[in-house]
């Protein structure tokens, strides 16, 4: 009996403890639960209560992560009542495989998509393959943005192409880049008296009398394949159903237009006729990451290349002159007078996930026009929003004169048939099968493959 009193008395001493604890000492702050909450203890000791987590996904890219960090944090400080769980991957197939699993799984609240709304199959594709974000749609896990007020931040425009399905809105394109433009070293034109040229045949001259005069005309980084395509790009975007992609893509599908037609065949032979006769000797054996050392060197007077790379080429060559225009494929000036590119990175909110309404919130904090500055300053970006300074000289100066009339590239447009063979795989044009870094000697006959494949390819 003593005994019980006894530890009974002890009991009655631990449970003061613990109870004084609880109101006067500090607690360690326990992670993001299930509930989308979590708690937190102020720096002086005391409870600041449950704070609702959104979680957010993103690929690793160093710029961009910094920035959205930066951003985030002001977040939280405006709005004390939410913290931002932010998660990031590697990037490509790392980051789509993350993307899949916690979106199904219902595990994050908002997450960009590298690009615009694309490839999305038409009425005029059968057998298309559905991308990713078409199908969450369709499945009800991403969140309807119409009516969200931040729309309006935006350009009409750009939410359209790059954010519109079926009528409403479900994304937020944060950017655009361009991509068919070459950079040029304005001093070894100045030298040589050249100008910016317009039409196809004026481009030859400039590189012919660069040649005439030992300046090797371009580089290009055919080791990584796809940079290849950028120059085609501008091309396709000029010639292709007499200056309408969309008019050639749907002609191929429905069998009004072949990959081996006039037009098609021409972008090939254009391509051809740059890499066969003003480009960098070796140019197969050239990796993207120095490439702009070729240009910003003086080795080269010009460099096929996205605007992502002004920043790269100014840090190589802090003194060097350059400047950016479309390549012009065609004899008309006024057709080339446009570059074309992408949008990059756009915003999605999972309707599904355990913090829908703080994902609104924080998109609505991303898209005041001084916090979205912020970001299209740090990315890189063309803005998506009217009226957003970038600060710099390039966009201004060398890129804005020449984006009213603004296109997406081929391959953000074209609708692949599924299993096509691998000379027309990935939307591509894959002029790295021409000689001489490939076994076709003519661009007709690289064209003739390129639609035996695309047949092959058909629904049967």
């Amino acid at each position: 009996m003593v005994l019980l009193k006894k530890w009974s008395a002890l009991t009655l001493v631990l449970a003061l403890m613990v109870t004084l604890a609880a109101c006067g000492g500090k607690t360690e702050s326990p992670s993001a639960n299930g509930n989308g909450t979590a708690g937190e203890t102020s720096s002086e000791g005391k409870p600041s209560g449950e704070k609702k987590v959104i979680k957010m996904l993103h690929w690793k890219q160093g710029n961009i992560n910094e920035v959205i960090k930066d951003i985030n944090r002001q977040f939280e400080e405006k709005y004390p009542e939410y913290t931002i769980e932010y998660t990031t991957t590697g990037p490509d197939d790392e980051y789509k495989q993350a993307q899949r699993a916690r979106i199904t799984a219902g595990d994050v609240d908002i997450f960009p998509d590298l690009s615009g709304m694309r490839l999305s199959p038409k009425e005029w594709t059968p057998g298309a393959k559905v991308p990713d974000w078409q199908q969450w749609i369709d499945s009800g896990l991403i969140a309807d943005l119409s009516d969200q007020p931040f729309v309006k931040n935006y350009e009409a425009s750009d939410i359209e192409q790059a954010g519109t399905y079926n009528g409403k809105v479900y994304a937020i394109p944060t950017g655009k880049v361009v991509m068919s433009g070459l950079f040029y070293n304005k001093e070894i034109f100045e030298k040589h008296n050249l100008k910016v040229p317009t039409t196809w045949s004026e481009f030859i001259e400039l590189c012919e009398t660069l040649k005439n005069n030992g300046v090797t005309p371009i580089a290009m980084a055919g080791k990584d394949v796809w940079p290849l395509k950028l120059p085609a790009f501008s091309l396709q975007a000029q010639i292709l159903g007499g200056g309408d992609q969309m008019k050639f893509i749907e002609g191929v599908w429905k069998g009004t237009a072949k990959y081996n037609d006039p037009d098609a065949v021409e972008v090939l032979e254009k391509m051809k006729t740059i890499q066969d006769n003003y480009t960098i000797d070796g140019f197969m054996g050239i990796d993207y990451g120095t490439l702009p050392s070729y240009f910003a060197t003086g080795k080269v007077a010009m460099m096929p290349n996205g605007s992502w790379e002004a920043p790269t080429v100014q840090t190589a060559n802090p003194d060097l002159k350059f400047g950016y225009f479309p390549l012009p494929g065609t004899e008309d000036p006024a057709k080339n007078n446009s570059l074309v590119g992408k949008y990059d990175m756009t915003w999605y909110v999972t309707e599904k996930g355990k913090n829908k309404e703080g994902a609104l919130k924080w998109l609505e904090f991303f898209s005041q026009p001084e916090i979205y500055q912020q970001f299209v300053k740090a990315a890189g970006f063309l803005p998506t929003q009217p009226n957003i300074k970038t600060d710099s000289e390039f966009f201004d100066n060398e890129v804005m004169p020449y984006m009213d009339g603004f296109q997406l590239a081929y391959e953000i447009l074209m609708i692949n048939r599924e299993n096509v063979g691998e000379h027309l795989a990935a939307e591509g044009v894959h002029t790295e099968y021409l000689a001489p870094g490939g076994e076709f000697k003519t661009a007709q006959e690289l064209a003739d493959v390129q639609q035996k494949e695309w047949e092959a390819a058909a629904p049967k």
